[in-house]
């Protein structure tokens, strides 16, 4: 009973106050409409929020200790280290419990507002201490810094007025407190001055959160309001038109209106008697209106094109006839210019079909198209599908950026849409693959001929961003109906011609044949086959001699691997090496290679060094300088006598993370020597980010050497470049005595080939050991087996140099 009494005392206190104008409590009453209450709550939440409290209250507590420095001892530091971590956990906690959605809104508002009371407690006390600590110099600068203060403190305060009055009030009541018991403070002017103070705060504060308060509940219903005109405008353009128009019964313009005048440009004059037809664009679209019209019958939103000032939009058109009598007197007509939104729908209806790098019909548009003509396809009217890939364009893209590659691209796509004349359907199906229907040939040697043009436009140097680049395109072609009578037929068979022609080298253009098939899953057994010959120890090394011209004698061996097959005998390293790179196993078959060479090695003399061909697979992630260090140790073979040969294709991808690679095995001891010399677009940049040990001319060059030719020219300047970098050079595929001879005349300082000697079995070799080869530990590692993935047929060719650049 006594609670309920003295609730009904606080409530009529309160009314008696909400009575007197001058306690300005009159400004906390402002109208909420229902479901807003919620809302306000969460917006004050929003603005406390908003503030850093911690940064707040550690300038605070920082100003405070520098002011009043000399009077404290440091028990005052360790108090307010320890209030700002209370305070801090505090604000953690309330933020807490607001962020688990327990409370709603309002029940937060009255625990933040518990906080600030509890906050105004504390830090009074301990301002009331450090005033009663203060020297008598600094308590003016205290005053007037509490006194600031207090102002700055409404910005937090003032969307909680009655918590903020409060909490003033506590903190001016300690701070007048603890003045009046400092014997050099006169209390007649304290008091008059704290209360001063407390009543500018209240003024203040109750005016800032009534300014706040109906601003964002006026901007609420503003907002409310807009939105609601907002939706009847809209609903209006929806269901009217912009303009109204009448004809007669002959389609001549009665009477334009204002509207149409000023979107035409033309007086009423010059447009009344003119037929409505002659203003509009001729075309399908047109022509749709004048059939509706002559129906006589109403029509709705037919979109026409209009020229305007030079410009073309577009109009939606409604029309209705109009009868006098049962007699047709002519249209009322209302129009719309729907030019943004037909431009828009346009644009998004393009890029449906079309890649919007390189503009060109992207693989949907292409499916649509191919099914389309198939349909129309027979033995009279064949049309044939140009599948074509980019050759070296990831190297490109990672070396040089993606919006490098992005380029390149665009640039490849107007070269094949060039190639084919431009009459010729072209798409982009993703990535660096493109499509090709043509379907104007007559025979097959024309698509022969369309697919070398794709290669040699896309094989031609490219200027982009002030870089020269090269890449190349391989092409697959397949024709229907022969080569498939349904699209995934098709399809599969221009990508089987595709993977041929990549087989072959790349850089060719090489038509279905339906034995590809069979090589394909021959091709897969093959795979199934190689993925335990490493386990079953059915690989054996084979050496080439590496002849040294100076002294006529065998300076070491290039290892060489071969598979022999328990039922096909021989395999040569350009069939199986392929299939081992897609598939992954050429990892494992790197290391074996290298702790097998390495061991056969160990038994040299001491003057032969040892090549071992590195695949790009072995490059990552540091395996190959890992490999190397586990097979030397377990050979104990010199490091300066292995030689690394690696190619240019290796280092265009990833090429930092190679190139440290590469150091450190120089750094080990290891020669590195970058083999297939000027097959790539960048050989001299590489010689200048590396300092290789030795440089091997491609067997192209030595090939088409002879006197006074190209590649004689270009073998001397090799020559030439690597004596003043200080490189050893050897040529490789030396088959005849001239090309011997020629080579050792230019300075060439080793050669190996046909001419010198064949790969032959280690136990063939034409050397003295220094001792019989012991058992170092080597077994063949089963290395984990990827998903089994049949892949197209083997690649021809004769040597593990042109298998790796396959």
């Amino acid at each position: 009973m006594d609670r309920v009494r003295g609730r009904i005392g606080l409530e009529r206190l309160w009314q008696w106050l909400l009575s007197q104008p001058g306690s300005l409590l009159h400004l906390l009453r402002y109208h909420i409409e229902p479901g807003e209450a919620e809302w306000f709550a969460q917006r004050k939440l929003e603005y406390i929020n908003s503030l850093s409290g911690n940064l707040f209250e550690a300038l605070r507590m920082a100003l405070l200790l520098a002011i009043c420095a000399p009077g404290l001892t440091w028990h005052f530091y360790v108090c307010a280290v320890l209030l700002l971590a209370q305070m801090r956990v505090g604000l953690t906690e309330l933020r807490r419990k607001e962020s688990c959605g327990q409370y709603a809104p309002s029940e937060m508002v009255e625990i933040w507002a518990k906080g600030i009371w509890l906050r105004a407690i504390f830090l009074a006390a301990f301002t009331a201490c450090c005033i009663i600590a203060v020297p008598t110099e600094r308590v003016g600068a205290l005053i007037i810094y509490v006194l600031v203060l207090a102002q700055l403190e409404l910005l937090l305060q003032f969307t909680m007025p009655v918590a903020g009055i409060i909490s003033q009030t506590i903190s001016l009541g300690l701070t007048t407190i603890a003045l009046l018991f400092r014997q050099d403070m006169r209390g007649e002017l304290i008091l008059p001055v704290m209360a001063l103070q407390l009543l500018a705060l209240h003024v203040m504060l109750f005016n800032l959160h009534y300014m706040f308060a109906t601003r964002i509940l006026r901007t609420r219903r503003l907002k409310s309001a807009n939105e609601t005109i907002q939706s009847l405008l809209t609903e209006y353009e929806t269901h009217a038109s912009d303009w109204m128009l009448e004809t007669d019964a002959s389609g001549r313009i009665v009477v334009p209106s204002d509207r149409l005048c000023a979107a035409l440009g033309r007086t009423a004059a010059e447009l009344e008697g003119v037929k409505l037809i002659n203003l509009l664009v001729a075309g399908a679209e047109a022509e749709a209106m004048r059939v509706a019209a002559r129906k006589l019958k109403p029509f709705h939103d037919l979109v026409v094109p209009v020229v305007i000032d030079g410009d073309l939009h577009w109009w939606s058109v409604t029309g209705n006839p109009v009868y006098d009598d049962l007699r047709h007197t002519g249209f009322r007509l209302f129009i719309r210019d729907v030019t943004d939104r037909y431009t828009a729908e346009s644009q998004v209806r393009f890029l449906a079909d079309h890649d919007s790098l390189t503009v060109l019909p992207n693989r949907h548009n292409f499916q649509s198209r191919l099914e389309s003509a198939l349909d129309g396809a027979d033995a009279d009217n064949p049309f044939a599908v140009l599948y074509v890939d980019l050759d070296h364009f990831k190297a490109v893209n990672d070396t040089l950026g993606h919006q490098f590659g992005d380029s390149v691209l665009v640039e490849a796509a107007w070269r094949i849409k060039s190639a084919l004349g431009g009459k010729d359907f072209v798409a982009r199906l993703g990535g660096d693959e493109f499509a090709c229907i043509v379907d104007r040939f007559d025979a097959i040697e024309d698509l022969r001929l369309a697919g070398k043009a794709i290669v040699e436009a896309i094989s031609q140097p490219m200027e982009i961003e002030r870089r020269t680049v090269r890449i190349g395109a391989s092409v697959g072609i397949a024709f229907a109906p022969e080569h498939g009578p349904t699209s995934e037929v098709l399809l599969r068979s221009a990508d089987l011609a595709l993977y041929e022609a990549k087989s072959r080298g790349r850089g060719s253009a090489i038509v279905y044949d339906p034995a590809m098939e069979e090589l394909k899953q021959e091709r897969g057994r093959l795979e199934l086959d190689l993925r335990s010959a490493l386990a079953d120890g059915e690989f054996e090394l084979h050496y080439q001699p590496l002849h040294e011209l100076a002294g006529d004698r065998i300076a070491g061996f290039e290892a060489l691997l071969r598979w022999r097959h328990p039922e096909r005998g021989l395999i040569p390293p350009d069939v199986f090496i392929p299939i081992a790179e897609q598939t992954g196993l050429i990892v494992a078959l790197g290391e074996w290679v290298l702790r097998e060479a390495l061991a056969e090695a160990a038994t040299w003399p001491a003057d032969m060094t040892v090549a071992v061909n590195v695949s790009p697979a072995q490059m990552a992630d540091f395996t190959l300088l890992k490999q190397v260090i586990a097979a030397l140790s377990a050979s104990g073979f010199d490091p300066h006598r292995l030689e690394l040969e690696i190619t240019e294709t290796m280092l265009m991808q990833e090429c930092d993370e190679h190139l440290q690679q590469l150091e450190r095995l120089h750094a080990l001891g290891v020669r590195i020597a970058l083999d297939d010399f000027g097959t790539g677009y960048s050989s001299l940049n590489y010689l200048r980010s590396f300092p290789f040990d030795k440089i091997k001319i491609d067997r192209c060059f030595i090939t088409e050497m002879n006197a006074g030719s190209e590649s004689s020219a270009i073998i001397e300047a090799v020559l030439d470049l690597a004596s003043k970098l200080n490189m050893q050079t050897i040529a490789e595929g030396v088959e005849s005595e001239e090309q011997l001879a020629s080579l050792r005349a230019l300075g060439c300082e080793q050669v190996q080939g046909y001419l010198i000697s064949r790969a032959i079995p280690a136990a063939d070799l034409p050397i003295t050991r220094r001792f019989a080869r012991q058992d170092c530990g080597i077994e063949a590692v089963t290395p984990l087996m990827p998903e089994y993935q049949p892949v197209a047929d083997a690649i021809p060719g004769a040597d593990i140099q042109e298998a790796r650049r396959a």
